[in-house]
């Protein structure tokens, strides 16, 4: 049968085409299927290099089913556009191709740089951002900062290409390998992929999510041996730069985008922000039954100068050969790598690398390998990447020894091996530490107690030290160890040296003991001595002078006490003095002669406080006492246990011993001694006797002082009352119901015995209303009765504390509520004729507590003819309806048909509510 048709539709189907045509060349034009890019810098490398020159490199990776081949990119610079050709194209598998872009440009000015390129356009069907996203472009950008006094500087290399495809069900992982060829600091964020919008603005992709959160699911990794499973998830090593996406849980394309930073760290220990690169790339997320090769994570530190021989071993689940390699360009010359194994289901390869003292720096190396199964032609290969961290450090100054002098010691080591090192750091402490550092443990730590006294340059292989001119002290066994920093920007540290000792001359009188002997207001006592020096080399004659200050610091205040040539007199008892209020400190003068003359040039001074104790009931309700004790004196307070004694009638007994520290100590009492328990209401008494010693040849130890008798009362604790309230009997009330206000009448019985105090002051009574609300303060009483009245309702809790003399608060006492008497009945007619008799609608004679109603009437077609709301304090909470209308017109006699909605006062807010329904009869 001919087909005809008519001329009025020819235009229509004319303009269709020509949309499928125009739309078709749209698409074909939009196709260029960017999977990723980022854009990197290089300093100017040549002969006389300016450092404004940089020399730049941008990275495309396109699916290689794309259409656009765009031969020339326009590249915004920061100071204006250029035009760029493609440098090279290459196939590097994954159905993925390189496209490569490079230029230089030379920067007229110090500053801070944007370079970007924006790309049309994305692939279509991304699912983690707005459809459709082919109309979103892919903005890609590196910012650089520019200080010509700051030197030369690169951006981060990114030499890891983003070309591996993800499995559902399977761990996807990701490493960059991120790598800075002037050794300063990365970091690595994700951030929203950017696209230039309608408005001409550079913005992050509309609707975007991160692929973990595109679709919610719960994921088991069928490939993870240990059976794990959870909710998926995506994250970014912030140092390391490994992406780790476990794992997709639906097929398609998914983009994720992250910036490393580029910090430089300056000499002072600040940091600066030189730049960062941004790469936007594609996920392709596909279903297959594989699984991926699995590399075992391995970090490793190196000292400069010796070979590096790591082994790299990777295994796959589905027995499958693997191919090992060094990703990217990742691999630090002059290193080398080769595969020595590849057989069913395991890999290894040989990492090889002599360093040298150039490679040292404070970040590791990260050479990232890739493991990639080998799977039949047409499927899918699946592939791991693991950073290897590898830090290179200085190797340590060798042979350092110690030589003292008069009041000084001089160091010397052996030329340090790495002349590139920067400075060479002395650290001092006294005695020695035992440190021994660990494998590739760099610098002397702080908890081996020693301090920084010097910094020599790096050739320099020597160092005197006399304390900054103020001398050593004599008798002390110094010790020192040394070790090399590195300049910026690499960085680093090397090894710690071997630790030197030396004594200084034991030429002086040392302190010894500042002990209380007595402790009185007025006739206190302290015994303070010294040892005697080796004075044999000194100029006679010599002399001793004692000065004592109130208080144990340090400052001014000292008055002369005791003054002595005879060098055996090396004891002073100090008398009449108030060692119960007060600590006493004493400064020990060693003076010597000049020639034969009077003693005068004074040779050293030392300066030693007493023990002072203090003792304080412990907080909490615990039968306890803290007692504390502090000091300053030159020796070492923390080698020796010190010991507590308590006073037991006349004697004082050893209760136990414990460790302090340089400047004092602390003991909880709880009684434990003799298993008895300390008891309230009496008086303790304590002294505490310290140890230590300065740990020099010939000294006597432990060195004893004791402190003076201290003294705390253990009081009684303020107890909570037992608290009762009246309660309400509901049968009580319905035959005799009464009307608000009502009242509670609480009492209760205070706990004065045993532990408990029974100076009580007064007590304090706290209220609720319901369970849903705090207590508040209702008031205060010194009686043990309270009224709690002009109620609406009988409903609400109680506690009740008591408050001591001295103003302590016990806890809250037992908790008492009470409750109304709930009850509501409705009648099924009433009466409106006026005898008084049943005239109105409302709840029998026993219903109270209602806090609000809501009253409706029904006829008995369903249409309402009455409502009334009411609340607290009106008598429309009793309904009380006369059978009329909302206007007050009479309804006619019949049926109708209520509904009640009642909140009641009450003290659980789940029961307050209810609702009643039913009906009535009016007859008249």
């Amino acid at each position: 049968m001919p087909f005809f048709l008519d001329k009025k539709y020819l235009w229509q189907i004319g303009l269709l085409w020509l949309l499928v045509l125009l739309l078709g060349t749209f698409t074909e034009a939009q196709a260029t299927h960017i999977r990723a890019g980022d854009i990197t810098a290089k300093r100017d490398t040549t002969p006389n290099p300016n450092p404004r020159r940089f020399f730049f490199t941008m990275t495309i990776y396109r699916d290689t089913g794309s259409t656009e081949r765009n031969l020339t990119v326009d590249i915004d610079t920061g100071e204006g556009m250029l035009e760029v050709d493609v440098a090279s194209v290459t196939d590097i598998g994954n159905e993925t191709e390189q496209w490569v872009y490079t230029w230089e440009h030379t920067y007229g000015s110090d500053g801070t740089f944007v370079i970007s390129w924006n790309g049309i356009n994305r692939n279509n069907f991304i699912l983690n951002m707005a459809a459709p996203s082919q109309q979103h472009s892919f903005y890609i950008e590196t910012v650089i900062n520019i200080n010509a006094l700051r030197g030369f500087n690169s951006t981060p290399a990114l030499t890891v290409a983003p070309i591996d495809v993800a499995l559902v069900g399977r761990r996807f992982v990701h490493n960059p390998g991120a790598y800075d060829a002037d050794g300063d600091s990365l970091s690595f964020k994700l951030i929203v992929p950017r696209h230039r919008d309608v408005n001409g603005n550079i913005s992050p992709v509309p609707a975007y999510s991160l692929p973990h959160l595109t679709f919610i699911c719960e994921t088991g990794d069928a490939c993870d041996t240990g059976g794990g499973s959870g909710p998926a998830t995506l994250s970014l090593d912030p140092l390391t730069g490994q992406m780790t996406w476990d794992a997709p849980c639906r097929q398609g394309e998914y983009n994720v985008a992250f910036v490393v930073e580029e910090w430089r760290i300056s000499p002072n220990g600040g940091a600066v922000k030189l730049g960062e690169v941004v790469r936007d790339m594609q996920i392709l997320v596909e279903e297959a039954l594989n699984c991926p090769p699995v590399l075992e994570p391995k970090d490793t530190c190196i000292v400069a100068g010796t070979e590096l021989r790591g082994v790299v071993v990777a295994t796959d689940p589905d027995g499958d050969l693997i191919n090992l390699t060094v990703a990217g360009s990742g691999i630090v010359p002059p290193a080398t790598f080769e595969q020595t194994v590849r057989q069913p289901g395991e890999a290894r390869g040989l990492l090889n690398w002599l360093t040298d003292c150039g490679d040292v720096r404070e970040r590791p190396y990260q050479v990232v390998f890739r493991a990639e199964d080998v799977r039949p032609p047409g499927e899918t290969r699946l592939a791991d990447l693991q950073a290897w961290n590898i830090r290179v450090v200085g190797p340590a100054p060798e042979n350092l020894a110690a030589q003292g002098g008069d009041r000084s010691v001089t160091l010397n080591w052996d030329p340090y091996a790495c002349q590139n090192a920067s400075a060479i750091r002395i650290y001092r402490r006294e005695g020695p530490s035992g440190f021994v550092p660990d494998e590739c443990e760099t610098g002397v730590p702080a908890s081996t107690g020693y301090v920084l006294v010097g910094e020599v340059e790096a050739g320099v292989a020597t160092f005197f030290d006399d304390n900054g001119g103020e001398g050593l002290q004599a008798g002390v066994e110094y010790c020192y160890i040394i070790y090399a920093e590195f300049p910026a920007p690499a960085r680093g540290e090397s090894l710690a040296s071997n630790e030197a000792c030396v004594a200084i001359n034991q030429d002086i009188p040392y302190l010894t003991n500042v002990t209380v002997d007595e402790t009185d207001i007025e006739q206190g006592q302290v015994t303070v001595r010294w040892t005697q020096p080796e004075v044999s080399m000194l100029t006679p004659p010599l002399e001793y002078r004692l000065y004592r200050k109130e208080g144990m610091g340090a400052g001014e205040g000292f008055v002369e006490v005791f003054r002595s040539r005879e060098m055996a007199d090396t004891v002073f008892v100090d008398t009449g003095l108030n060692t119960q209020e007060l600590a006493y400190r004493y400064r020990l003068e060693f003076y010597q002669s000049e020639a034969g003359g009077e003693p005068t040039e004074l040779r050293e001074s030392v300066e030693a406080s007493s023990v002072r104790l203090e003792v304080a009931a412990a907080a909490g309700d615990e039968a306890a006492l803290e007692v504390s004790w502090t000091y300053e004196v030159p020796w070492d307070n923390g080698a020796f246990l010190h010991r507590i004694y308590r006073q037991e009638g006349a004697e004082l007994v050893l209760i136990d011993s414990v460790q302090a520290t340089g400047s004092g100590g602390s003991y909880r009492d709880t009684g434990a001694f003799g298993g008895l328990g300390l008891e309230r209401g009496r008086t303790y008494c304590y002294v505490v006797e310290t140890a230590g010693g300065y740990g020099i040849a010939g000294l006597p130890e432990p060195l004893r002082n004791r402190s003076q008798e201290a003294c705390a009362l253990l009081e009684r604790v303020v107890c909570a009352p037992e608290l009762s309230v009246d309660q309400l009997d509901c049968e009580a009330f319905a035959r005799n119901p009464q009307e608000p206000p009502y009242e509670n009448v609480l009492t209760w019985v205070p706990q004065v015995t045993g532990d408990c105090t029974d100076q009580i002051a007064f007590y304090t009574v706290y209220f609720r209303p319901s369970l849903e609300v705090e207590y508040v303060a209702l008031g205060t009483t010194e009686e043990t009765t309270y009224t709690h009245g002009g109620l609406e309702s009988f409903a609400g809790c109680y506690v009740v504390t008591a408050t001591d003399t001295a103003g302590r608060e016990s806890p809250l006492s037992n908790e008492v509520c009470k409750d109304n008497c709930i009850s509501f009945l409705l009648p099924n007619i009433i009466t409106p004729n006026g005898d008084g008799m049943n005239d109105v609608f409302r709840p029998d004679r026993r219903t109270a507590f209602i806090r609000s109603m809501h009253f409706r009437v029904f006829n008995r077609w369903g249409v309402q003819v009455y409502e009334r709301r009411a609340q607290s304090g009106g008598d429309d909470l009793y309904i009380n309806w006369a059978g009329v209308d909302n206007d007050g017109n009479r309804l006619t006699d019949g049926t109708y048909y209520y509904e009640a909605e009642v909140e009641f006062h009450t003290l659980d807010p789940s029961q307050a509510r209810a609702t009643y329904k039913g009906w009535v009869e009016i007859v008249r």
